[in-house]
């Protein structure tokens, strides 16, 4: 993922859309790992900094100080109403609005931006369109003024569906790859995309290689399924618990457990734990 300078347009912000219910995938969305890092911070990595960055939704443990926070409204309230919370906030004149679920699209956004601050000011946005001829409207740029007033002029915004803003604005299609646009929404979806990411590469697979060779450790490591874990274990039991429970975790698959498995098992335990029905 490129993280120049370059590739961002100046006066740009970028909303980030974190609010969803990810009832497909049966846990928050913005923090499952893929390629060693969250969702979210995956996104933020491709972001040079001096880049604004507002969050809409819940804020994950340990996000980069330099993001924004805001809640749409209701909470929950869907992407329409997550969009109009986040431009509220942004004061640049232009705003890339990218789903959290995205791993693949920050070059994307950048793109849409860039081609839309070589457009006609007329044109109040840049969406991608993948090869089926949909239309992308999370992962795509806007000018800010226009995407606001279309927000105001639609509120209420909670529960409408994003083609109402769109069909608000003068947007211009951008036809992209499929696989730019991959989303997570289904365990299935998130297999590929951790698959894409060890084929890809990231430094955290680059260091987990360089351990299992100084260890001289013969053994197949997930490392988004570990971290899943021990990010389980640390928000719902307490942070201490994180390494241990992936130091047990490993004791259970060199005893010949399967790891895919064992860590399905406790990330169930460590969710549920504390609840009355386990006994904590």
């Amino acid at each position: 993922m490129p993280s120049d300078a370059q590739s961002w347009p100046v006066g740009s912000t970028l909303l980030v859309l974190s609010g969803g219910r990810s009832r497909r995938l049966g846990r928050d969305k913005a923090t499952a790992h893929v390629g060693g890092r969250r969702l979210v911070d995956r996104i933020l990595a491709g972001v040079p900094h001096h880049v604004p960055v507002v969050l809409v939704g819940p804020a994950p443990d340990d996000l980069d100080p330099r993001v924004a926070t805001v809640l749409e409204d209701p909470a929950g309230g869907g992407p329409a109403a997550g969009i109009g919370a986040g431009v509220a906030q942004a004061g640049t004149p232009l705003v890339g609005v990218l789903a959290a679920d995205m791993p693949f699209a920050v070059p994307v956004v950048a793109g849409a931006l860039r081609r839309l601050a070589e457009a006609p000011e007329s044109v109040d946005g840049v969406v991608p369109v993948a090869p089926d001829g949909r239309a992308q409207p999370l992962c795509a740029g806007y000018r800010c003024a226009a995407l606001a007033s279309a927000a105001e002029r639609l509120a209420p915004l909670a529960g409408r569906p994003v083609r109402d803003v769109l069909a608000a604005l003068r947007v211009m299609e951008w036809p992209v790859p499929a696989a730019d646009l991959a989303d997570v929404d289904t365990a299935a979806q998130l297999r590929a995309a951790r698959q894409r990411a060890v084929e890809e590469g990231s430094p955290m697979q680059a260091w987990v290689d360089a351990v299992r060779e100084a260890l001289h450790l013969d053994v197949v490591v997930d490392v988004d399924a570990i971290l899943d874990v021990a990010r389980d274990a640390a928000h719902s039991v307490e942070r201490p618990a994180a390494p241990l429970t992936t130091y047990l975790l490993g004791a259970a698959v060199a005893r010949g457990a399967d790891p895919a498995e064992a860590a399905a098992v406790v990330s169930a335990l460590a969710t549920g734990w504390g609840r009355p029905d386990t006994g904590a």
